[in-house]
């Protein structure tokens, strides 16, 4: 509920308006102030729980082997290494790991992660 909020809903991925006008307009017109919405892939699904407990700066590998059959380290190889190379990450056994510079730039270094088509899309 909000200006911009996502969610998921029945395996709905939604967004709301992200601009305070047409989500109120929406509201008074009682209905949903929804502004998008999309039924991700199951490679969707992995890339979003990745990049979203990433945020937290850290993350369990061994999670998604179990949840979604995937090698993290396989699938996303190239956008790991960047993050390496520019000195943001680290992978320590089972643990992917940010530190404080890698904490600081997230948002940003996540679109590494993203698919070509939603590289350039708006995401607030």
């Amino acid at each position: 509920m909000g200006v911009a909020s996502f969610g998921h809903l029945g395996g709905v991925h939604y967004q709301n308006h992200a601009d305070f006008d047409p989500y109120v307009a929406q509201i008074r017109q009682g209905r949903l102030p929804i502004y998008r919405a999309l039924t991700p892939t199951e490679d969707e699904r992995l890339i979003r729980e990745f990049i979203l407990q990433l945020k937290l700066g850290h993350l369990s590998l061994s999670h998604f082997c179990n949840k979604f059959g995937v090698d993290p380290e396989q699938r996303f190889a190239q956008p790991l290494q960047r993050l390496r190379d520019w000195g943001f990450l680290t992978i320590a056994g089972d643990q992917v790991l940010l530190n404080r510079e890698g904490l600081l730039r997230v948002d940003r270094l996540l679109h590494e992660f993203f698919l070509p088509q939603h590289r350039t899309a708006r995401y607030v």
